[in-house]
């Protein structure tokens, strides 16, 4: 099937947002908003190139119930992150009590069997037969306060749920009760909230709530858990004050529902075209990756955004302890680690327990093109790299910050990973988080090859291929690559013919950026199709150019 041409252009609008009306009924007070009033809460280039000192822009999270007014305190010298939902009376919060402890009790449904509107439609139902039967007074904008909130607190995720419900949210971190809530806006970085958990007691039944949405357990006696929620993002979290002293804490890093492509990391400065196109040739040929860097950096986020790359009818295994990736590919097996039960047995698990290793073996028997490991950093590195010697194309995440780095980490302790193994890695791609005109922002800063094993001194021989300038904040290649000199040997292309190609992906890539295709669904489409009939693909793009 040919992809659709169709451009989507989505500039956002700055529009004045008049106060929302519930369909129910009359308008819900949402205090007052102050600054800017956004209609999305896509925030564009006019709106960020406000003086941060000057920042007051309110846009809608959930309308007509949650908005987030984010804005700077000149008093305190600091920008906040305040979430604004429908204010409660003493009476509706002694009704929302009520109600709640009466659905606890009579609520009677398989919450995984409906989607959150049909939840909500529900709720909405069973709240009204609550009213009816105990008699309760309300006026409707009282309903629809108390509606609001008690949907929030079964199907939501309580105080927290407008902030997991904001796109510009990349982490949300709380370190006990009585301590506000911090996150960590796309934008404005890290920024204080005005959500705070009021005492231990709500806020050790929200960790338990978090761990039930995770489908794992928490208890005082394994007080610390890892785990993904239904849409993806990553929790961790602790209970009590055993580990952490000032009581229950969660931190979760959030999981895009739209994944970031290859137009969206030249959009951002991740990438240039170039680095991308010959990513692109590399992945095809079944190259060897890892991806270095530290926390935050993105790594995960390249990882998932390479994989487009690979051939559609290719088949993918992935592998991880917390499902992160989110690949495009129907031929795509995706492999997370199980927790055990009971005490340590003799093999050094528990009952039922599946790790890593477990998974990496298993998929080595279903025969794929690339294995792909969320995070390599335990034993099962070593098979990973026995795999990647015979033949098998891998491709991971690691903690490090330069080649030796990478080198030295799978050379130590758990990994122990010998030097004649790691050689056969073909590519380390280098990603750091750096501050960039006063913001946070992610580059790649070095593409590196794998060169060989030197026989006399054991290091390993590197070849940087492309280097990242941090004062043009341009990237430079350097001239010369010893995989495209293998591959030309091997593939039977000459050079000439491997930088035609690498120039054309180059364009398409281009075209994609310069043509905001951006949609992970629409990128895929297109290098399918590529892949298919490149002629076809370059004639189309000739043609709209």
């Amino acid at each position: 099937m040919a992809f659709n041409l169709t451009l989507r252009k989505s500039k956002q609008k700055q529009l004045q947002l008049e106060e929302p009306e519930s369909k129910f009924g009359p308008p819900v007070n949402i205090y007052n908003a102050g600054g800017v009033q956004l209609a999305s809460p896509l925030l564009d280039a006019d709106v960020l190139e406000i003086p941060l000192n000057k920042l007051n822009i309110t846009y809608p999270i959930n309308p007509p119930y949650a908005y987030v007014n984010v804005y700077y305190d000149t008093d305190a010298k600091e920008m906040y992150y305040k979430v604004l939902e429908p204010g409660l009376t003493r009476e509706d919060e002694l009704k929302m009590e009520q109600i709640n402890a009466i659905l606890h009790e009579t609520i009677n449904i398989d919450f995984k069997t409906l989607d959150e509107g049909g939840l909500t439609d529900y709720l909405r139902r069973e709240v009204n037969n609550v009213i009816r039967k105990y008699r309760m007074r309300m006026d409707r904008s009282s309903y629809e306060r108390l509606t609001y909130y008690v949907t929030r607190e079964f199907v939501g995720y309580n105080r927290i749920d407008p902030i997991l419900r904001d796109p510009n949210i990349e982490d949300i971190s709380c370190d006990g009760p009585a301590i506000p809530v911090y996150i960590f806006h796309r934008h404005f970085e890290n920024l204080q909230s005005n959500v705070i958990f009021k005492n231990a007691d709500e806020l050790d039944s929200f960790i338990i709530k978090l761990a039930q949405r995770c489908q794992r357990h928490v208890s005082i006696a394994e007080p610390l858990l890892d785990g993904s929620l239904p849409d993806g993002s990553r929790v961790q979290l602790s209970l009590g004050k055993e580990v952490t002293m000032h009581g229950s804490t969660f931190t979760i890093r959030k999981f895009r529902e739209d994944p970031l492509t290859p137009p969206d990391m030249m959009s951002f400065g991740t990438f240039s075209a170039s680095m991308l196109a010959l990513m692109w040739f590399f992945m095809e040929k079944g190259v060897s990756i890892l991806i270095a860097g530290g926390t935050a950096s993105g790594k995960t986020t390249t990882l998932n955004c390479l994989c487009l790359f690979i051939k559609p009818e290719a088949k993918i295994v992935s592998i991880e302890d917390t499902a992160e990736l989110n690949v495009a590919h129907q031929n795509w097996i995706p492999a997370v680690t199980r927790a055990g039960f009971g005490p340590i047995t003799a093999s050094g698990k528990r009952m039922g327990e599946v790790d890593m290793f477990d998974l990496l073996k298993a998929s080595l028997r279903q025969r794929p093109d690339y294995i792909v490991v969320g995070e390599v950093r335990g034993k099962e590195a070593y098979t990973l790299f026995q795999a990647i010697a015979t033949g098998h194309a891998a491709m991971g995440t690691i903690h490090a910050d330069s080649p030796q780095g990478v080198v030295h980490r799978l050379e130590s302790e758990p990994i122990n990973c010998p030097r004649i193994l790691i050689k056969n890695l073909d590519i380390v791609l280098l990603q750091a988080r750096v501050r960039l005109r006063g913001k946070i922002t992610r580059r790649i800063t070095d593409i590196v090859e794998v060169v060989d094993l030197d026989p006399s001194t054991k290091e390993v021989i590197t070849n940087t291929l492309y280097e990242w300038n941090p004062f043009e904040d341009t990237f430079r290649f350097t001239g010369r690559s010893y995989l495209l000199e293998r591959l030309e040997k091997e593939k039977g292309m000459s050079m000439e013919e491997i930088l035609k190609e690498i120039e054309r992906r180059k364009q398409i890539i281009s075209w994609m950026h310069n043509n905001q295709i951006r949609f992970y669904k629409d990128v895929a489409e297109i290098i399918a199709e590529y892949y298919r009939d490149p002629e076809s693909v370059l004639s189309k793009i000739e043609a709209t150019a």
